[in-house]
């Protein structure tokens, strides 16, 4: 992703176009900086659970299964947005992006294919929730010896339904300057807890650990005063407002009344597909 942002960069400030190099348009520019993010967050999830590795964490699975996801998606993602920007030039051989991009493709497949590893994170999800749910069963069966927990789960409860913040706060974790990016991970967590779709969860907890490595990364750079602070401070500042953004938008569609109806289309639709061996519209001409 390095090398890719590079040979961007290079072609976009290099190239004129309509008088004007290429790199002061603002399509161009959206790109750039989301393919800076996203290496951004790549490297933050790649060096969180290394160090949690080296330190000794012997439950990393599901922070791995993440990695893997974000990083092959994100890599693709980048390559090939560096290949739209130097147009055609990007997809000659001598580039060499042309080959990067075919060699990433098989990311997402090798290891555990993407598909199946975001059921893992989703299922593992369902997981600790169960374990949760046993623990407020067995205090259900002896109420007056578990008040403390059954109370803490109806407060919890309680406030989702009234819209109140359940009292998690990252305060004190992370550099004050990013107490906002910090708020809005923990709104995102808030809303977590309520649905169960496994892609959709598999999504939420993805850009919920993103938000996690990058809040983490980017305190570290402010605390240390290092010369990249304030641009890692934008660069985690925007993507925790989009993150919570999309958490927040996949939440909505699950309880969506249309939701299921979606679903149930987008199930006949494959159905049909295969039972036709491919495309069941007839060719419009006729053919």
């Amino acid at each position: 992703m390095r090398a890719s942002l590079a040979q961007a960069v290079d072609h976009a400030a290099n190239r004129t176009q309509f008088g004007s190099k290429i790199h002061t348009y603002g399509a161009i520019q959206e790109k750039l900086a989301r393919m800076t993010m996203m290496q951004y967050v790549t490297e933050s999830m790649a060096y969180m659970i290394s160090g949690n590795m080296d330190s000794g964490a012997s439950e990393f699975q599901i922070e791995a299964a993440i990695s893997k996801i974000f990083a092959s998606e994100a890599a693709w993602t980048v390559t090939d947005e560096c290949i739209q920007i130097m147009g055609g030039m990007g997809f000659m051989k001598d580039s060499g992006v042309e080959r990067v991009m075919r060699d990433l493709r098989i990311f997402r497949i090798f290891e555990g294919t993407n598909d199946i590893l975001r059921q893992f994170v989703a299922l593992n999800g369902f997981q600790s929730a169960g374990t949760q749910l046993k623990s407020l069963q067995r205090a259900m069966k002896s109420p007056l010896g578990n008040a403390g927990l059954l109370a803490e789960e109806l407060t919890k409860r309680a406030k989702r339904k009234a819209g109140l913040a359940s009292g998690l706060t990252l305060q004190g974790n992370i550099h004050p300057e990013l107490a906002q990016s910090g708020d809005l991970t923990v709104k995102a967590i808030e809303q977590f807890d309520e649905q169960f779709v496994l892609k959709r969860v598999a999504d939420c907890a993805i850009d919920l650990y993103a938000m996690g490595v990058v809040l983490s990364r980017a305190s570290r750079s402010l605390s240390q005063g290092h010369p990249s602070a304030q641009h890692e401070k934008m660069l985690c500042e925007t993507w925790c407002v989009e993150a919570h953004d999309r958490i927040t938008r996949d939440l909505r569609t699950l309880r969506s009344s249309q939701s299921r109806q979606l679903f149930n289309n987008l199930r006949a639709i494959s159905a049909a597909v295969v039972e036709n061996g491919g495309v069941v519209s007839p060719h419009p001409l006729g053919f």
